[in-house]
Formats: structure tokens, sequence, C-alpha cells
């Protein structure tokens, strides 16, 4: 094709390129129809002006325009023009290349290279954007753009290499799947009020993305899964206000991700599983108002997730099934205030194996329909549960297995509704309110050094008395030890006395029986005027009833004088012999008497040392 043969249209763009001047065919006597072959021979073609550029507006572009593997060293605009088929730029290379505005079919550009900005905002494209291995050292601007492909790839960027900012912003809208995997962002993704459009299929896959300055994707509306799989980020990923909406299935897919400036999901709403294993978030993970919804499932799963700061979901952050976050590590705290889980019949919140720096606050307005587990967890300072509602009635409403805190705050809103397990934790200080004590609770092998508040063993035995496992001697001892510590002897004793007493029940009969007697004699030796007390009122009796009716000697004249006194201590003592109980013989009932004196001797005696025995053996 050769000068002549271009149409005038055509020909006003041959000879506007070699000075760079602007044809616009949007008004004006010029048919807009351009033929893609006589363009592509303009763009082809040798350019003798000082700075030659192809400057296009609102032609009709008929045909194919071929220019793969072509290289052209001077800007491309084709603004808000019309294409019949697909550009193919595949392998191309350029200094610029705009097509803003412009309406086509798709675009085939895998491998293009563009030495400065691309341009395709406010396009109108009906088909695949192949992007995948191009190179964009400036930006890439789809502000405003609306991709349509249903049930296909809008965007095919894998591999796709942006020196700059990609852009997609102001209004850009997709029907179909957006694929940028393993794509390198030298600036940052805004996707800032874009509207994603791809039911039951990936909205958004960017596994293995990286934006060196941060990924920006807030107020979205999104059908679809977004997917940024082992992606890293040099600053922020946000979700600010977003809406993910992928029922049955995955909402937020960011297993391994590295965001090294923060990830934000404050106020985002989900429908579908968030899944955040084994990520990595520097500075802050925030999900402060967000509403995670996937009911019967696991709402969020951050098995795994290292937050190298602090974990905030606060202010009314809701969740429609489980939060797992099972060997997460938090280095800062973890703020709960005011959250509301609800994953009746299942688990609430799972944190089993968690480790928490600082604080980890499930308090003040929190609420979990379902379990709360947190069996090993590791909290640098305290694990608060004050003002909280927990309800998981028949079930382990909250399951503290070998949790070690500094302190532990249990002053729930109200008594939980289940069980509380907190066998075998570590605790500094364990504050609670006897007025909201749970009806069970699970306190074998519990350790802690100070109960607040400091109540008398007579209420805190209550305490006590709520683990449905019945007598365990660990419990009683911890609590003595910690009264023996603040120099509580009497209530230390009290608390001992009560264990032997409730462990009495769980003996055989006969055991039960000596029980009993040790208890009513010197109170199992924590006791001990108790003893004085029935020695003193079995001596009164002897000494009036052997005063009145003085038992015969055995050999009249040699017996010493008789001491009715001295004669029934005598027979109470078993061990000392003041040479009385030998020499006189009762008959009738005051022998009765003397037999019952001295086996009541023998059991005073043997239950004192048997007290005193277990009381030496504690001290």
């Amino acid at each position: 094709m050769t000068i002549t043969d271009l149409l005038p249209a055509e020909r006003a763009v041959a000879e506007a390129v070699p000075h760079g001047r602007e044809v616009d065919l949007r008004s004006g006597d010029l048919d807009p129809a351009v033929r893609a072959q006589a363009l592509a021979e303009v763009l082809l073609g040798e350019h003798d002006g000082p700075k030659p550029a192809l400057r296009l507006i609102g032609a009709r572009i008929t045909g194919l325009l071929h220019l793969a593997f072509a290289e052209i060293g001077f800007p491309i605009t084709l603004e808000q023009c019309a294409f019949d088929e697909a550009p193919d730029l595949y392998q191309a290379r350029t200094r610029f290349l705009s097509l803003s505005g412009s309406t086509l079919p798709g675009l085939i550009a895998s491998n293009l290279q563009v030495d400065g900005n691309l341009r395709l905002a406010g396009c109108h494209v009906t088909g695949e954007l192949r992007l995948s291995g191009a190179r964009v050292s400036g930006t890439l601007n789809l502000n405003r753009a609306h991709l349509d492909n249903p049930g296909g790839a809008v965007v095919n960027g894998e591999h796709l290499d942006v020196g700059g900012n990609l852009a997609a912003q102001d209004g850009f809208s997709s029907h179909g799947e957006i694929f940028l995997t393993a794509a390198r962002i030298g600036a940052a993704v805004n996707l800032d009020d874009a509207r994603l459009h791809a039911p039951g299929g990936m909205a958004l896959e960017a596994s293995n993305l990286t934006a060196q300055v941060g990924l920006f994707a807030r107020r979205m509306t999104v059908d679809g899964e977004i997917c940024v799989r082992f992606a890293r980020v040099g600053g922020p990923l946000t979700l600010r206000g977003s809406r993910v909406r992928n029922p049955g299935g995955i909402a937020v897919r960011g297993g391994g991700l590295n965001a090294e400036g923060g990830l934000f999901l404050s106020l985002v709403e989900t429908e579908g599983q968030v899944r955040l294993g084994s990520a990595a978030v520097a500075r802050s993970l925030n999900l402060d108002g967000a509403t995670l919804r996937n009911p019967g499932g696991v709402a969020l799963a951050g098995d795994g997730l290292t937050v190298d700061g602090a974990l905030h979901a606060r202010d009314g952050m809701s969740a429609e099934g489980e939060i797992s976050l099972l060997d997460a590590s938090v280095t800062g705290p973890a703020h709960f205030e005011g959250a509301k889980l609800a994953n009746p019949g299942g688990s609430a919140l799972t944190a089993n194996g968690i480790t928490v720096g600082k604080v980890l606050n499930l308090c003040t307005g929190f609420s979990a329909q379902g379990r709360v587990r947190l069996t090993n967890a590791q909290v640098g300072s305290r694990l608060c549960f004050d003002d909280a509602t927990l309800e998981a009635p028949g079930q382990v409403a909250l399951k503290c297995w070998r949790v070690e805190a500094r302190e532990l705050a249990l002053r729930t809103a109200a008594p939980v509704r289940g069980t509380v397990e907190l066998r075998h934790a570590r605790i500094g200080v364990l504050r609670d309110d006897p007025a909201v004590w749970p009806d069970a609770m699970r306190m074998d092998g519990l350790a802690y050094e100070v109960l607040d508040p400091m109540l008398p063993a007579a209420r805190r035995l209550g305490w006590l008395r709520r683990d449905p496992d019945g007598y365990l001697p660990n419990a009683y001892e911890q609590l003595a030890a910690m009264y023996r510590r603040l120099g509580s002897e009497a209530d230390a004793r009290d608390t001992l006395l009560a264990g032997q007493q409730r462990r009495r029940a769980t003996l055989p009969w006969y055991a039960g029986l000596w029980g009993h007697l040790q208890d009513v004699t010197v109170g199992y030796g924590f006791r001990p005027l108790r003893a004085a007390a029935w020695l003193l009122a079995l001596l009164a009796v002897g000494t009036v009833v052997f005063g009145l009716a003085q038992p015969p000697p055995l050999k009249p004249g040699e017996a010493p004088p008789f001491h009715a006194l001295v004669y029934t201590l005598d027979l109470l003592l078993p061990i000392i012999d003041f040479g009385q109980e030998k020499a006189f013989n009762p008959h009738g009932g005051a022998q009765w008497l003397a037999y019952g004196l001295i086996a009541a001797g023998w059991v005073l005696a043997t239950t004192i040392a048997a007290g005193l025995t277990r009381s030496l053996r504690r001290a």
C-alpha cells in the first residue's frame, strides 16, 4: 500500500505523525474509518520529523491492527477509538501507548514492552486484556475502565512487570477474572472503589504478586474470590470498607502473604472464608468493625499467622462462623473488645497455642456464642474477660488448659453458660467476682500466686466446690498455700480441713467412718482444741461419777488414797500411769464407764497423733 492509496483520514494521520500533531476525527468532514493495515504501515514507516508521534482521537479502526514484534520508537495515542478486532501487540516495543477511552474486543499484548506509561483509562473491553509477561516502565492506568468477559479472563497479567503504579480505580469495573499472578509492581496497586464481578470464580488472582509500595483496595465491591497467596507487599495492604462475596467458598485467600506495612481489613464485609494461614503481617492486623460471614464454617482461618505488632478486632467486629488462630503469634497486644462471635454448637474462637506478647483482651462487650479455646496459649501480660459474655451450654465454654498469663481477669458480664476449664494453667493474679462465678470450673493443676478479691476461706471454698470432678487435692493445697503466703494461717487451715472433709466422700464406708471420727475429735489435726474439749468433758464426767461412787480397792490396806480426778486421768491417758487404775476395781455401771473412758482415751490419742502427723507433713 502506497501513500496514494490512503483514505483521507489515513492520509491526515500519515501527514501528522512526523510532526506529532493530533488528528481528531470526532467531528469534521473526514470519515473516522481508518484501516488497521494502513495504520500499521504508517506506524512502521520511516519518519523524518523532529518529534514523531501518533496522536489519533475518535477513529474507527477496521480490520486487525497487527504490530506483533514491531519496534516503534515514538509515542502512540489511540484515544476514544473503536476497534473491530483485538489489536495484536505481541512482543512489540514502544515508548508510550495510550488507548484511553477506546472500545476494544480485546488486546493481545503479551511480552509487550512500553518504555513509559500504558494508558487504558476509560476503555471498554469486551474480551481479554492479554498482558502476560508485559513490561511497562511507567504506570499502567486502568482507571474508569470497563472490562467485560463473563466466564473468562478480563485481564491476564501473569508475570506483568510495571515500574510505577497499577491504577484501576475511579469507577473501574470488571465482569470476569483478573489474573496478576507473579506480577511485579514497582510502586502501588490502586483498586479503590473498583467493582469486580466474577461469581464463584477468581475476581482477583494476585498470588505471588510483588507490590513495592502497597496494595490499596478500599471500598471495593467484589463478587468472587480475592487471592493474594504468597504476595509480598512492601507497604500496607488495605481492603478497608470493601465488600467481598463468595458464599460457600473463600472470599479472601492470603495464605503465606507478607504485608510489610500492615493488613487492614477494617469495616470489611465478607461472605465466605477469609484465609490468612501462615501470613506474616508487620505493624498491625486491623479488623475493627469488620463483618465476616461463613455460617457453620470457618469465617477467619489464621492458623500460623504472625503479626509483628498489634491485632485489632474491635468497634463492633462480628463473625458468623469460627475464628481460628491456631499457633498464631502476635508480638504486641490483641484487642477483641466489643467483638461479637457467633458459631452456636461449635467453636467461636479457636486460638490454641497462640502467643501474645502483651495483653489479650476478650472483654468490654466481647461476646462468644460457641466455645472459646485457648489451650496452651501464652500471654505476656493480661488475659481479660471482664464484661464479656460466653455461651456454650452443655459444652466447655472457655478452655484455658495450660494457659500461661501474668494476669487472668474473669469478671464476666454474667455467669459463663458452660464449663470453664483452667486445668494446669499458670496464672500470676487471678481476678474474679463471686457474683458471676461459673456453675462449673475444672481446676485440677491450676497454679496461681494471688486471688483477687482476697475472700475468706469460707467464701472461697464455694469456688472450689464448683469443680465437677469432685475432690482434687491440688486445688485445696494451692488455695491453702496462697493464704499462707499472704499470712492468713487460719484460712489456710480451714481450706485444708474442707479438703479432707470433701475427700471423705470418696472413701469406702469404713474409712469414711474413721474420717468422721477424726473430724469430730480433732478436725483432722487442724482443730487440736477439740481434743482438749473432749478430754475435759470426759474428765469432768469421770471425776463426778467416780467421786460419787468410789470403786473399791483391789487389795484393801495396800491401795493408795483414791482421787477421782487422777483415777479418771489414768483411764483416759493410755501412756501415763498414775497407779490409780490398777489399784481400784469399779463394779456395775462404773465399770462400764471405766471401759468407755479407756476406749475414748485410745481413740483420742490415735486421732491426735494422725492429725498432728498430717499437719506436720504439710508444714
